[in-house]
């Protein structure tokens, strides 16, 4: 068999789940950013097509930190090689077994006890995938908030935290908050070791705003590509998983 088609048979059997926001005007946001507004400039009636234009930031619903984004001189989106999220063996830490709050810190004990909870080791080239049960707090999730709550709160990692998961060679770190490691109460900023000194100023990517993660199996695959942005600091992305 060639290589692509080993590639197709290894994957025909996987099942895919779709861990993405759809970007839409309404949706929830980082505090410090405006929903996406999405504007029709052609429609069926007048001009026999529809057509939309769309403005919103680089930091929109699912999406992908540079390392510009907090590293002067540090890659732009554009600048990151293509394949750096394609097809990566994840590894996903359910870290809301016990309800988190807004700031709190998930330790690195915390981390290892998702490790042997779930039977997986960390490896270089993986992406870590944080699982901290925040989409409950959405509009539509089991433990809902006020409009705007969700973007203003989140637990966040410990730097230790940080480290390790720095120091084992993963590519990229995601979650399903909205901006990953930071913990965040009201709006206020608690910390931020991932962003400042763990992740983006080694390379490391952020993913942040994933969803369904409590139906995705503990390892697997991510995919994801994003746009390839001149100077971007981010760029929004489709995040598909494949597991067993």
């Amino acid at each position: 068999m060639s290589k692509q088609a080993d590639a197709l048979a290894a994957i025909a059997g996987l099942n895919v789940y779709d861990v993405s926001f759809t970007i839409s005007p309404e949706m929830p946001m980082w505090f410090l950013y405006e929903p996406p507004e999405i504007v029709p400039t052609l429609n069926y009636a007048t001009h026999g097509a529809a057509a939309n234009r769309i403005s919103m930031s680089e930091h929109t619903g699912t999406h992908v930190d540079a390392p510009s984004h907090f590293v002067t001189g540090g890659s732009a989106i554009a600048e990151v090689p293509v394949d750096t999220l394609f097809l990566r063996p994840y590894k996903k830490y359910d870290l809301g077994a016990v309800p988190l709050a807004p700031g709190q810190i998930v330790e690195l004990e915390d981390l290892k006890a998702a490790e042997a909870s779930a039977g997986f080791t960390l490896e270089s080239g993986d992406v870590a995938v944080l699982n901290m049960g925040w989409e409950r707090h959405l509009p539509d999730g089991s433990d809902p908030r006020e409009p705007g709550w969700w973007g203003r709160n989140q637990p966040g990692l410990s730097a230790d935290a940080c480290r390790y998961l720095a120091d084992a060679g993963i590519v990229a770190v995601a979650s399903d908050t909205v901006a990953c490691d930071v913990a965040a109460k009201d709006g206020e900023i608690l910390s931020g070791h991932g962003h400042a000194e763990s992740f983006l100023p080694r390379g490391i990517l952020i993913v942040e705003a994933l969803r369904h993660l409590d139906a995705v199996p503990a390892t697997g695959l991510f995919c994801a590509l994003p746009l390839k942005i001149a100077a971007g600091t981010a760029s929004p992305i489709r995040v598909i998983l494949l597991g067993e």
